[in-house]
């Protein structure tokens, strides 16, 4: 009786086991055999088709699928870092699946060159993805810092103390900046504010180099970064992390602080000497379908001067003379700032409806140091500072009509402005306010071969400015609006050969009709990627370069021209793209060429009294481009990348870009973990070639007086050195030294760098 009741007992569990409701599966790395975790997994019964699902796996790394134990599924299983899985596995007791890592980053998915899904090495637009993995071994708070590292085609640049960015032989407004997609409003200086930007809440980082791909339209002829934000991925996630900055420059003492005369003057004082710090708070947290997201940050930085180590050396064109000029007494000022900005975000997925709401505030103070008689003793304030503030609201919603067609709508507005301070008054007088409110209507269906896209798009820009009107304070508003039609076929003929022909076409408010035409070509023979690109571009000229009519304290006037015309491009790329996975490289080769017309330009006239915009010329831009990533000795990696470009005007040749013609960046990365402990260790730099600059002497005391010279800027790289470490699994240690070795720019200006010199950081974190 004994015996049957055990063999009962064991044959109930064994069908407890076989016919149980649910299984799990667990990933693991395969090199450490640790859990994965935020691995996206699309699974489907063999014996039943219509039995399928979706899933995250959880901190442990485990995955339920609501399948008996025995029974056999499709699995596809991808996560970033890690190279894809597609497997028919039998469900066991302990079904664990190992995961490789994707060194390369191949297997990251891309959506910006077509808003479809791809895995980078199948991408039919060509597109550089800075993945979560590469911003961490940067370690770099700012944006701007990434992107030169990672990408040789970008510049920074300083004018009027606010960051722009050249980018491809292009300056700034020829380059469109995204957040999850959707258009960032600009300043004035037809660049974004990067300080609006945090890397600490940046998931990744597309680029497309050039007008490629159709769905842009206007600001995208050098290319499109689009920035994809955090989410939130578990039942309930916490980080918290803090950094701190070597001062740049110490303008007061503790006896200037004991002398002030008066509350102001101490705050004053402090302002120009905050600490650099940067603090980041994320909370996120899961409930069935409803997750949530927020992320607050909290950054500083001190103030600091920079002067000029030696004199200008000008040659002028027309006499050939060359001369020496002595080295300027002028200092220049970098801004102080303080900022801090919130992010929350909700979203909600049941199945067939995915809805997203986001919103974000942000606000700004900028403390800049006065000179007393443009001599190096820091002296009295202005009692002015400058605000600038931005306001952001996003509602997205996906609805799938059925597995193969999708329908979205996104609405999005975002609101930038800049208010001057009166600190003792403690009064805020507006100056400007860039408005973008956009809305999209978004189509998609999948056929055999062919996945259709059709969108139509409304874009409103509204900009409110004290410089529409002459010699005077009122605000007015000026705006315009582009509505526009979007068509794009991705045809996949065969395995090894896709096309994308997409139409971008519409009505703007200011010069009528307008069309953008693209074709993309990718072919693939064994290690090799191959992709040919023509795309027309199309810029409208912003609401600045048609409306301003600005005098600058009686010394010069900037106007604008409603009788511009919109630019034009023709952008024509070939690139080779060589894989080789077994020895973890791949190498890729750019080549592009750009033509534009009826380029605008800002005209200095009336004896340099009057800066005009004007349809000026045409311009040509040449671009040879090389990338190489190496993954070599398990623990070592290389990264680097070399860019040729020559811009110019197709009429007189003159060199039209401030980039300099040559750039390469590298990277040194080295990686080392051990149970509880992981380490990563960079060194990454860039060196920038030499160029030269054309201006014209506006001295009128000078005997070269409105003669053309030239100012040769020399190489010069900045290298910085960046340790990560992860303690357990919770807690994180980073040390770094920013420009190691100490660079200065010799001569300050538009085209130096402004980076006051070594510094060294630390930085402490927690992750839950």
């Amino acid at each position: 009786m004994k015996t049957s009741l055990s063999t009962l007992s064991l044959l109930l569990l064994f069908g407890m086991n076989c016919f149980a409701k649910s299984s799990k599966v667990q990933f693991q790395t395969a090199k450490e055999k640790s859990p994965v975790v935020y691995v996206n997994v699309i699974w489907q019964s063999i014996t039943n088709s219509k039995k399928m699902g979706f899933a995250v796996s959880d901190e442990n790394g485990n995955v339920e699928i609501p399948i008996a134990l025995g029974q056999k599924v499709i699995l596809s299983a991808s996560c970033v870092g890690y190279k894809s899985v597609k497997d028919t596995i039998r469900l066991q007791n302990s079904t664990s699946i190992l995961m490789q890592e994707d060194v390369l980053n191949l297997d990251q998915v891309t959506v910006t060159g077509t808003r479809t899904p791809h895995s980078l090495k199948n991408a039919p637009v060509l597109t550089q993805v800075i993945g979560e993995k590469d911003l961490e071994a940067i370690d770099s708070e700012t944006l701007t810092d990434v992107l030169e590292v990672e990408m040789p085609g970008i510049e920074m640049a300083s004018h009027g103390g606010t960051p722009v960015m050249n980018m491809m032989g292009l300056e700034n407004q020829y380059s469109l900046i995204l957040i999850d997609g959707v258009r960032m409003a600009k300043s004035l200086h037809k660049s974004v504010d990067f300080t609006r930007i945090n890397t600490s809440n940046i998931e990744r980082i597309e680029i497309v180099r050039g007008a490629s791909s159709a769905l842009y339209g206007s600001d995208a002829m050098g290319g499109v970064i689009n920035i994809i934000t955090k989410k939130n991925k578990k039942n309930f996630s916490l980080s918290a992390d803090i950094r701190y900055q070597q001062r740049n420059e110490k303008n007061h003492s503790q006896k200037d602080l004991d002398d002030a005369d008066g509350s102001y003057a101490k705050n004053y004082f402090k302002n120009i000497d905050k600490e650099n710090v940067n603090a980041n708070l994320t909370i996120g947290f899961q409930k069935g379908n409803f997750r949530s997201n927020t992320f607050l940050n909290y950054k500083t930085r001190d103030a600091y001067t920079l002067e000029d180590r030696r004199g200008e050396k000008r040659y002028y064109k027309k006499s050939g003379d060359v001369v020496q000029k002595p080295v300027k007494p002028e200092l220049t000022t970098i801004n102080g700032f303080q900022d801090y900005s919130i992010n929350q975000s909700f979203s909600y997925n049941s199945g067939r409806w995915n809805v997203d709401l986001e919103g974000n505030y942000f606000n700004h103070e900028e403390f800049d140091i006065d000179l007393t008689n443009q001599s190096k003793e820091v002296g009295s304030t202005d009692n002015v500072h400058k605000i600038f503030k931005s306001y952001t609201a996003k509602g997205k919603a996906i609805y799938s009509i059925d597995k193969k067609s999708d329908l979205s709508f996104l609405s999005h507005y975002d609101s930038y402005l800049r208010y001057n301070y009166d600190e003792k008054k403690k009064f805020k007088d507006k100056t400007h306010n860039n408005e973008y409110l956009t809305n999209k209507l978004t189509y998609t269906r999948l056929y055999q071969n062919h996945q259709i896209l059709a969108e139509l798009e409304n874009l409103n820009q509204f900009l409110e400015s004290n410089k529409f009107v002459l010699e005077g304070d009122k605000v007015l508003k000026k705006s315009a609006s582009n509505t526009v039609i979007v068509l794009q076929d991705e045809y996949k003929v065969n395995s090894d050969l896709s096309i994308v022909a997409g139409l971008r076409t519409g009505y703007h408010s200011t010069f009528d009709f307008h069309w953008s035409p693209s074709v993309n070509l990718k072919y693939k023979s064994g290690t090799f990627n191959m992709r040919l690109s023509y795309a027309k571009g199309f810029r409208s000229p912003d609401l600045k370069e048609l409306y301003f009519n600005w005098s600058h304290m009686g010394m010069f006037t900037i106007s604008g021209n409603k009788d511009l015309k919109p630019e034009t491009s023709n952008y024509f790329s070939y690139s080779l793209d060589y894989i080789n996975i077994a020895r973890n490289l791949n190498a890729t080769l750019i080549l592009s060429y750009n033509k534009l017309y009826d380029k605008i330009e800002g005209v200095w006239t009336n004896n340099e009294k009057q800066y005009t915009y004007q349809n000026f010329d045409n311009a040509e831009v040449y671009t040879i481009e090389g990338m190489l990533k190496w993954n070599f000795l398990q623990n070592f990696m290389i990264k680097s990348g070399y860019i040729y470009n020559k811009a110019k005007k197709s009429k007189d040749g003159v060199d039209l870009s401030t980039m300099s013609p040559m750039a390469l960046t590298a990277q040194l990365q080295y990686k080392f973990s051990k149970q509880n402990y992981r380490l990563t260790a960079n060194i990454s730099g860039k060196i920038t070639g030499k160029k030269d600059i054309v201006s014209k002497d506006s001295d009128e005391k000078s005997p070269h007086y409105e003669e053309y010279y030239k100012v040769k800027y020399p190489t010069y790289s900045i290298w910085n050195l960046n340790v990560n470490q992860h303690f357990w699994k919770h807690f994180k240690l980073k040390l770094g030294l920013k420009n190691m070795f100490n660079y200065k720019a010799p001569i300050v200006s538009f085209n130096s760098t402004n980076s006051p010199g070594r510094r060294f950081y630390v930085a402490i974190g927690y992750q839950l």
